[in-house]
């Protein structure tokens, strides 16, 4: 049996012949799905595609796998329309036919709602059975976090870092569950077996690790005995967190002691009450302060933020840069505020008018919230420029100067000016966020 996993993306990211790939490829990573698929389908021929770094392939396989988030819903639509003529049993899994699950039906042969690990088997025997049914409701069955590593190695992929995961759910704040995926595809949280961690870290040449968790740090026992039992390999780690890390100021030491590098504040940790809060003094000191910990421990910070709510204006955008470069964090990701269809926050919003519905434009870089007094391309244009500014050379170089002599020269180079230009890169191609 042949299988093809087909990870679609945006055309601004997508493969051209005698072009170069767009993008940095600090952060073109394979799919990690792909790879626990590849793992739980070893008996079979499994082939990975990936529209970022490779045309098209010349195989006809007998299941294609789509992944289908929901700003490339019509696209993959279309492909899976191309691939059914030839013939191939198509299969979606994602956000958008967790939500859409009607209208999924009607554009593949088969549906998958929730982990798609989780039904993976019972995919395989029912096809080799004849009797594949239309959906597959993962729900709380057990899930799969074994990998197959070889896709790793393919041309275009980052040479540098390796990806993992520990465990699966959503640890958002209330504030924030409307907006995260992880909430819609993991309704419970499963944790991978601490010693299962660590074989798998042993196998992995690349001394970088990315961490995909939601929270890493969300159960600290679990978090600090895997990294206990992986010190003696001596890697060195990418995660997020929220901000209740700063509870804990004890645990600096220890995470830098056990290899950690960068950590990402999740997007509570500004919150959603900025237009207000950047003005307050107590709020400026106070992060300064939480930025100032976490360089004090020669690890680099990152934080994950969501812009678009009411309240916003040109001249906070313009203050908001400034509040930024001032508490010396080191790199952003910005984020426009894209509630989940069918979310007790969007559902507010339809009501008033206030969403758009075209879920093209649902991949966290166009905004979709209507908000008294500002239009959508003119949101747009400040967090345009908000990104710019921020990754502008200039700005860069200033927050280097500044952080440089807490971080030292190793940590400096790749920790700090090796992720910034990076997002610069792809800023400067309009490529979006990584996945």
């Amino acid at each position: 049996m042949k299988i093809l996993f087909y990870y679609p993306v945006s055309s601004a990211k997508r493969f051209e012949p005698l072009i170069a790939i767009k993008g940095s490829a600090f952060f073109r990573r394979p799919n990690y799905d792909a790879m626990r698929l590849a793992y739980l389908s070893r008996n079979y021929d499994f082939y990975y595609f990936d529209e970022r770094t490779e045309e098209k392939p010349e195989i006809t396989p007998d299941l294609i796998v789509f992944p289908v988030p929901l700003s490339l819903a019509y696209y993959t639509q279309t492909l899976a329309q191309q691939w059914r003529e030839k013939g191939a049993k198509t299969i979606a899994y994602g956000v958008y036919p967790s939500l859409f699950l009607s209208e999924a039906k009607k554009h593949f042969d088969v549906i998958v709602k929730g982990d798609i690990t989780a039904v993976w088997e019972r995919i395989l025997n029912d096809y080799e059975n004849g009797e594949m049914a239309d959906v597959y409701v993962a729900g709380d069955a057990k899930i799969s976090f074994k990998t197959y590593r070889e896709f790793e190695k393919k041309y275009g992929l980052t040479p540098i870092i390796s990806q993992l995961r520990t465990s699966y759910g959503c640890f958002c704040s209330p504030a924030f569950k409307d907006y995260c995926y992880e909430n819609i595809i993991h309704k419970n949280t499963q944790f991978w077996d601490p010693q299962e961690v660590y074989l798998e870290v042993s196998k992995l040449q690349r001394k970088m690790i990315y961490i995909m968790d939601d929270d890493f740090l969300h159960n600290l026992d679990y978090a600090c005995e895997v990294l206990s039992k992986c010190w003696r390999l001596k890697k060195m780690w990418i995660f997020q967190t929220r901000g209740s890390i700063f509870k804990h100021p004890r645990l600096m030491n220890y995470l830098k002691e056990h290899g950690v590098r960068i950590i990402y504040l999740k997007e509570d940790w500004f919150g959603t009450s900025l237009p207000k809060d950047i003005y307050r003094k107590d709020f400026f000191k106070q992060k300064e302060y939480e930025v100032n910990m976490i360089h004090a421990s020669r690890m680099t910070v990152g934080a994950k933020i969501m812009l678009g709510f009411e309240g916003e204006n040109a001249q906070f955008f313009r203050d908001f840069l400034k509040f930024l470069l001032n508490i010396k964090i080191d790199f952003v990701e910005i984020a426009v505020c894209t509630p989940l269809p069918f979310t007790e926050t969007y559902k507010k919003l339809e009501k008033n008018k206030r969403v758009n519905k075209d879920l093209s434009l649902y991949d966290r870089w166009m905004p979709v919230v209507r908000f008294d007094g500002v239009a959508q391309n003119e949101l747009y244009n400040w967090l345009e420029l908000l990104r710019d500014s921020f990754y502008a050379w200039d700005a860069i170089l200033r927050r280097l100067m500044m952080v440089a002599p807490q971080l030292g020269f190793y940590n400096t180079m790749f920790f700090y000016l090796v992720p910034n230009l990076s997002y610069r890169d792809n800023f400067l191609e309009k490529v979006g966020y990584p996945p």
